[in-house]
């Protein structure tokens, strides 16, 4: 069974080529790498709106955020030097709180290697406790995704 899903709805793509030391004795990609490759599909995401990440561990729009959930559907399997394509959106918008979804596929056949998703929670400076996110932050996301739910 080909493991092709329908990426109409990603808007955001990154590639990223399979290294040496992400595999593991069998020559496949070791699982835990999966959620590095969504990471930097979710910090090229927020780069592309022109934000970078500080020194300090935030964005220089003011958010600063911690993954509450990560999740991960393995579906196939990657080996060294496999170029992967990452796809990344924005699903729903919370208060505080916000959903990355993505799908990692082999860029030379389009066969989808896995999905996930990582649930994001925007925290206070000082007390990294859950606060509301920017306005700004919500509209440019609205205004970039086509099918993201504001669930305020």
């Amino acid at each position: 069974m080909l493991n092709i899903i329908d990426k109409s709805s990603f808007k955001h793509k990154f590639q990223v080529r399979v290294r040496t030391w992400e595999t593991d004795f069998l020559g496949v990609v070791h699982n835990s790498n999966f959620l590095r490759y969504m990471e930097i599909g979710r910090i090229e995401y927020r780069r592309d709106f022109g934000y970078d990440i500080s020194p300090k561990g935030a964005s220089h729009d003011g958010l600063k955020v911690f993954v509450a959930h990560n999740s991960i559907d393995y579906l196939s399997t990657s080996k060294f030097d496999d170029l992967l394509n990452i796809y990344t959106r924005v699903s729903w918008i919370k208060n505080s709180s916000f959903c990355f979804e993505h799908i990692i596929e082999n860029a030379s056949d389009d066969i989808v290697i896995a999905k996930g998703l990582g649930i994001i929670v925007n925290v206070d400076y000082k007390t990294n406790k859950p606060v509301d996110l920017p306005s700004k932050f919500v509209d440019e996301v609205m205004n970039f995704e086509t099918d993201c739910k504001l669930l305020r």
